[in-house]
């Protein structure tokens, strides 16, 4: 009975000092095993900030980590408690097309001084490639990605046509009053892309679809004389079955933007609309056929974006772009979108590029 007791203590007594020297791990140890967002993060995306992710890092043994890439949306630092809308925390990963990004097995360099790991390498899952070095403490952590997405017939620039850049099909029970003349939607398509391609075309140059899955536009900003490309992170893009889906960065377009924060709040209480969106990203049919290529959203996710054009500051925006000759147009469509909208059983909006 005796020698009964004493193995087992002995057991019990071996299993405390592994424990105990698992947990007294050198230098930082598991001190580190948190999750790092905007405010203690430095996260680089193709060389460039990206803003509204957040990364979990945790190790056992310090030798190698696992780091969990997951979306954010914290607006708290723009609007007040009262003025942020009731969003699930949706916000997908800093890789285009996944919720979570989980990469295993990342190998740990302990400093001299015990107080940062540092790390790097690939992770290839869904057929992108993922490259990742960083650096990690207690209270901070860098990490710089550069990512290869898949291969798809639409990376590449494609530029915006002087005309025809714009189509649209519209089918509703709904009239348009012009010049007191009621007219049905499907003529009223027609006018809104001879009206927007050539304003359009005079202030977008292109699209680019990188590699890494971002989209840039070269576009002229009011006033200026030359052509600039919009900042990296924005919108990104990936292609599955068949589909585009289009994933906006929503913390940092808010942190780009040069608005108001009556402007913001107004922008974000109608992005609540579009919030289902924001996880798999707005999906787009696509048809590439050699040098042209056309990008069409389906009825559900043009309204959406068309309800946009209820908040004023956006209509006012919309209004100021348009010709004057095309006011007649365009100002009833606007007055009376949201009925318009309610009795609309089709509606899909074009967007064609060319090479």
């Amino acid at each position: 009975m005796r020698k009964n007791l004493f193995l087992v203590l002995s057991i019990v007594g071996l299993l405390g000092l592994f424990s105990s020297c698992e947990e007294d791990l050198p230098g930082l140890g598991k001190e580190a095993n948190t999750t790092f967002s905007d405010d203690n993060l430095t996260l680089t995306y193709s060389g460039s900030e990206m803003l509204g992710k957040q990364v979990e890092f945790y190790t056992t043994d310090g030798e190698t980590a696992t780091l969990t890439l997951t979306g954010t949306l914290d607006l708290s630092l723009l609007l007040s408690s009262e003025e942020i809308p009731e969003i699930a925390g949706l916000a997908p990963s800093a890789i285009p097309g996944e919720v979570i990004t989980t990469i295993s097995n990342v190998p740990l360099t302990l400093s001299e001084n015990g107080s940062t790991y540092t790390f790097s390498g690939t992770d290839t899952q869904y057929g992108r490639t993922l490259t990742y070095s960083g650096e990690v403490s207690t209270e901070r952590m860098t990490l710089a990605l550069d990512v290869v997405m898949p291969e798809n017939e639409l990376t590449g620039t494609w530029n915006f046509p002087q005309a025809n850049g714009i189509g649209m099909v519209w089918e509703s029970d709904a009239t348009i009053n012009v010049g007191g003349m009621e007219i049905p939607t499907s003529t009223a398509a027609g006018l809104v892309g001879t009206v927007l391609s050539p304003v359009l075309s005079g202030m977008v140059q292109s699209f680019t679809f990188g590699e890494d899955g971002n989209i840039s536009v070269s576009y002229l900003k009011s006033g200026a004389t030359e052509w600039q490309s919009s900042p990296l992170n924005l919108a990104m893009y990936y292609v599955m079955d068949g589909r585009m889906y289009l994933q906006l960065n929503v913390t940092q377009i808010v942190a780009t933007a040069q608005s108001t924060r009556a402007d913001i709040s107004s922008l974000l209480s109608m992005l609540e609309g579009l919030m289902g969106y924001l996880s798999e990203g707005i999906p787009l049919t696509y048809s590439a056929d050699g040098n042209e290529l056309t990008l069409t959203l389906g009825t559900e996710e043009t309204k959406a974006i068309l309800n946009l054009l209820t908040i004023d500051f956006v209509r006012e925006k919309v209004q100021g772009i348009i010709p004057e000759d095309y006011q007649i147009y365009v100002t009833p469509i606007l007055e009376n979108l949201p009925e318009i909208l309610d009795s609309t059983t089709t509606l899909e909006l074009s967007l064609h590029l060319q090479k």
